[in-house]
């Protein structure tokens, strides 16, 4: 008699654990991953899609140079976002590209604007291909009409 006892309680916990598993492990495949950006798989996938001619001046480092200005500047630009209402010109990607010259200027660095620009629009490319941005939101966000 205390066998059946013994295998019912075993059978209950089996039971138990497999449905809490199953139950997690549905779970975790219906979450979505979280983007993480890896800053030196970022500079491979952007370098291996620049046009050929930017290709040939620009190197690795060149491309890490630019995303972590680009990086810094729009931390520089963005400093006041507590206190100052913030509109689209902080991401605009002509300003962003000013942003990133005055520093090459400042520094002294061998870059154009067509290479800074191409290496941006790389850095958007692997920014979709991560899932870290989505297509464009056309209307109002909140789901009303924009006009």
């Amino acid at each position: 008699m205390i066998w059946i006892f013994v295998v019912l309680a075993i059978v209950s916990v089996v039971v138990i654990a497999l449905v809490a598993v199953g139950r997690e492990a549905l779970g975790g495949a219906t979450r979505a991953r979280p983007a993480v950006f890896d800053l030196e798989e970022a500079v491979a996938f952007i370098s291996d899609g620049l046009p050929p001619d930017v290709a040939s001046r620009l190197t690795y480092d060149d491309v890490r140079w630019v995303l972590r200005t680009d990086v810094d500047a729009l931390e520089e630009a963005t400093a006041e976002a507590e206190h100052v209402e913030l509109g689209m010109e902080v991401l605009d990607e002509d300003i962003a590209i000013g942003r990133i010259l005055e520093v090459v200027d400042a520094e002294g660095r061998d870059l154009t604007d067509v290479d800074v620009a191409s290496v941006l629009q790389g850095r958007t490319r692997y920014l979709r291909a991560i899932g870290a941005i989505g297509p464009e939101v056309v209307g109002d966000p909140d789901g009303g009409d924009a006009s």
